[in-house]
């Protein structure tokens, strides 16, 4: 029974809340805000992502997911730097697997 717990412990931190997929030819800033209940949202996330890479965020990792619910409303955000005034966005959930495919400023860009 011990046994038991341990894996499923185990098999519990290495799961996905969600992942990012950077399909495009650029190496991007992608941010993820949070919106808990009852207060101001929150970015969670915040990494550049080289082209053709994908960035997940563990199950248990509190600095990228502080809660794994699958039912949280997430907003995916990518910029072409630190300093753009503008990018793009798609909402989501904690438990979504987001792709960008294209990626061009103000708006308009391709999600999966």
């Amino acid at each position: 029974m011990k046994t038991f717990f341990c894996l499923l412990l185990f098999i519990s931190v290495n799961l996905n809340a969600y992942c990012i997929l950077n399909k495009t030819n650029h190496r991007l800033l992608f941010m993820v805000e949070y919106y808990p209940k009852g207060s101001d949202s929150i970015f969670v996330f915040k990494e550049f992502i080289k082209p053709n890479e994908k960035r997940c965020c563990k199950i248990g990792e509190s600095n990228c997911n502080p809660k794994d619910n699958k039912k949280s409303k997430l907003s995916f955000y990518a910029f072409f730097n630190e300093k753009a005034i503008e990018g793009c966005d798609i909402f989501g959930f904690s438990d979504s697997n987001i792709t960008l495919s294209s990626y061009q400023v103000f708006d308009n860009c391709i999600w999966k």
